[in-house]
């Protein structure tokens, strides 16, 4: 079914509406898309959008080809707005490129080049060979990057994109001396918190963790009260530092959903399976344990249980002598499955060992105006001896929550980079 905007082009400025479009689109994608990129597309005929699309589920259309399904008509002489440079390569689906040339469309918009080393300039490269106008809108390429960091980690590195997402009092603590956590943060700042689940692809914590908060992490955004949602629709949420497109839209009007339940990963097995838990209501999820316990596992008292979840592939058995090592196997695996983006939400300990391995790429703290003096860090690794060889967070942003301070930074910049 196509989509029509009752709006005109008047100046060339007014461009840059269609661009936003294509971009909100892309936003509109993030969490069914993985391992591909989210992307949006707009179709643009005389001045006027005719059609919109958005990147479907992995296997299906790509954004421009659901653009121009969209669109009633002819195309020719149109002109296409997309958030990433178009595929011109054979995977799961045809090039792209070859649509919009079978198309018709005669000129394509688009804010940067795909980091896709099979693409990267290639697509714009078969367009214009093509007789395709190729126009790059620099003036958005900070807002398309803020939308694939994950894609550019995944198709580079062959990791997922790892957010750390915390909780933490002004001291910079995670619970209490006694283990207490519920609740630090405010309403409003939990509300955040799933509306990214909802379109995150895992969340990982530790065993402890799971034992100690009987965690369900799933998406509740309906548990929620009316005055939270308004709270978000009716503020002007101010991004203070670098100007986060991916914050904006997180924080902006009503939420996208996705998925009402990201895959669950645990690191490390409870001594004991308590299948009446929160976390079991639902079968998607898996353990990593480590492969030097296995023999262990047969002498426990609900093994009968355990070699049910491992006929199920539940339990997944890692190797590696450290911690670090073990990070490095996880993220291996969690790569093979299609996972593009986890959020890394609880235990210290688990936190530090993605820290020691260099594997969180995004910290998202919300930080409360509150003050307990003792109790769990929110980091426990190795730690750095000097102060010179701190991580220092890049492209830094900050934006009040009701009291709450939200603070978002990246261990390093987008840079394009070829491998």
């Amino acid at each position: 079914m196509s989509v029509i905007y009752q709006y005109r082009v008047s100046v060339v400025g007014d461009k840059s509406a269609f661009m936003i479009c294509a971009l909100e689109q892309a936003f509109a994608a993030m969490g069914c898309t993985s391992p591909n990129p989210a992307v949006g597309a707009v179709i643009v005929m005389n001045g006027t959008v005719a059609a919109t699309g958005k990147t479907s589920a992995c296997g299906g259309d790509h954004a421009e080809v659901t653009a121009i399904k969209n669109a009633p008509g002819t195309l020719e002489g149109a002109e296409m707005f997309v958030s990433l440079e178009p595929c011109c390569h054979y995977g799961k689906t045809p090039p792209c490129t070859e649509a919009i040339i079978r198309a018709g469309i005669k000129r394509v918009y688009i804010p940067l080049l795909d980091p896709n080393p099979m693409v990267a300039g290639k697509g714009v490269l078969a367009l214009k060979n093509a007789g395709v106008d190729v126009v790059i809108m620099n003036e958005f390429a900070s807002q398309a990057v803020d939308l694939i960091r994950p894609f550019r980690k995944y198709i580079l590195r062959k990791r997922p994109f790892i957010i750390q997402k915390l909780a933490v009092t002004l001291d910079g603590r995670t619970a209490t001396k006694s283990g207490d956590s519920r609740w630090i943060s405010s309403d409003c700042s939990r509300y955040i918190v799933h509306r990214l689940r909802a379109i995150a692809d895992a969340v990982i914590i530790g065993k402890n963790t799971l034992v100690a908060d009987n965690p369900s992490l799933n998406v509740r955004l309906e548990e929620f009260p009316d005055t939270v949602k308004c709270y978000f629709r009716e503020t002007n949420m101010g991004i203070a530092g670098y100007d986060n497109y991916f914050l904006k839209k997180l924080l902006g009007g009503d939420a996208v959903v996705n998925r009402d339940m990201p895959l669950r990963i645990v690191i490390g097995l409870p001594d004991k399976i308590d299948s009446g838990a929160n976390f079991y209501r639902s079968d998607d999820y898996i353990f990593f344990v480590d492969e030097n316990t296995h023999a262990a596992m047969k002498r426990r008292e609900d093994h009968d249980l355990i070699q049910e979840m491992e006929k199920q592939n539940k339990i997944v058995y890692i190797g590696g002598d450290t911690r670090v090592a073990r990070v490095h196997t996880i993220q291996e695996e969690l790569y093979s499955r299609g996972i593009m983006m986890a959020l890394l939400e609880g235990g210290s300990a688990i936190s530090g060992s993605f820290f020691d391995a260099g594997e969180i790429d995004q910290y998202l703290y919300f930080i409360a105006p509150k003050i307990i003096g003792r109790g769990t860090p929110a980091i426990d690794g190795n730690g750095i001896s000097a102060m010179q060889d701190s991580v220092r967070l890049k492209d830094v942003s900050t934006v009040m929550i009701q009291e709450d301070l939200l603070y978002s930074g990246y261990r390093e910049p987008y840079n394009f980079e070829m491998m």
